[in-house]
């Protein structure tokens, strides 16, 4: 009986912890944006894509490209290897703005170079495809998802 109770008990105590841990990394979009945000611009690099994934997405903030641009260019100059595989997509699909389909290419190369698998594995696709340039091979195959950080919700849909 002793043994059945604690049993439970400790059943009880570990779903709580679970349940507080589970709440406590759901924090509030806002407030990891306003965290990003403030070591972004003191040149942190993660910091910075994480804020390009902000602005990109909406997450805690309303979604502007620009920003997105300019935050994941900041991560990019530091030699992130994520960020310009985001700003490749950015500017393949040319949402907002025009599409430019040699910078995007660039940053494909750049962020394989840099050693980002997703990169490496999208541009061997564009190598692959029997076409006259890896322009039209882009422009045929164009565009895997952007990459996200770990505090994104895949199945919230942003603002």
């Amino acid at each position: 009986m002793r043994h059945s109770l604690n049993k439970t008990l400790n059943t009880f105590f570990l779903k709580g912890v679970f349940l507080f841990l589970s709440l406590t990394i759901q924090a509030d979009d806002k407030e990891d944006f306003v965290y990003d945000l403030a070591l972004a611009t003191q040149g942190v690099s993660v910091s910075q894509y994480n804020t390009g994934i902000n602005y990109s997405l909406g997450r805690g903030i309303s979604k502007e490209t620009e920003k997105s641009i300019y935050w994941y260019q900041r991560a990019s100059e530091q030699g992130h290897s994520k960020a310009p595989f985001n700003l490749a997509i950015l500017y393949a699909k040319g949402e907002g703005f025009d599409r430019n389909l040699p910078l995007a290419l660039k940053y494909f190369k750049l962020s394989a170079e840099r050693g980002n698998l997703n990169a490496k594995l999208f541009y061997k696709d564009i190598l692959l495809l029997k076409t006259k340039s890896e322009l039209e091979a882009l422009r045929a195959i164009c565009c895997p998802d952007p990459l996200v950080h770990g505090m994104v919700d895949r199945n919230k849909t942003y603002k």
